[in-house]
């Protein structure tokens, strides 16, 4: 958990600093949107570690700091798409977020129930295969003495 804490962070870092970069030099807002899913995409992974439950104090405290660096340097992106008189994009830039986060978890819902279908399957296919496993060999082994004590 604490190498998957740091690379988070670690993502949050450097895309806060290459929006910082690229807000000072770029007159191409599409070039701070790969950017922005970075951060969209690691405050995901923060969110998805801290539901874990299974951080230690330091990764709790990393956390911490890694969500407020996101809120900070978000709303940094969110002044300049405004400020750029492009406000709108930036909305629409957050609704394709939270449509794309959307369509991943009903995804792994998807994945998690064929999973559990198949995990079923396996399971009947183990039982009829442990019935015919015992039961054939018992029936010929009855078959077998009854007509020898004939």
């Amino acid at each position: 958990m604490i190498a998957e804490i740091s690379a988070i962070v670690a993502g949050v870092n450097m895309a806060s600093n290459a929006i910082k970069q690229v807000a000072g030099t770029a007159d191409d807002l599409s070039t701070i949107g790969t950017f922005l899913g970075k951060l969209g995409g690691a405050e995901v992974e923060l969110a998805r570690a801290q539901n874990t439950g299974n951080l230690s104090e330091a990764d709790a405290i990393k956390a911490a700091l890694a969500r407020k660096q996101i809120k900070d340097t978000m709303q940094e992106v969110k002044d300049i798409f405004t400020i750029s008189g492009n406000g709108h994009l930036y909305q629409e830039c957050m609704q394709e977020m939270a449509n794309a986060r959307k369509a991943k978890q009903e995804e792994l819902a998807r994945a998690v129930v064929e999973r559990r279908k198949f995990r079923a399957q396996m399971t009947q296919y183990a039982l009829i295969f442990m019935v015919v496993l015992v039961l054939v060999p018992a029936t010929v082994g009855g078959l077998l003495a009854w007509l020898t004590n004939r």
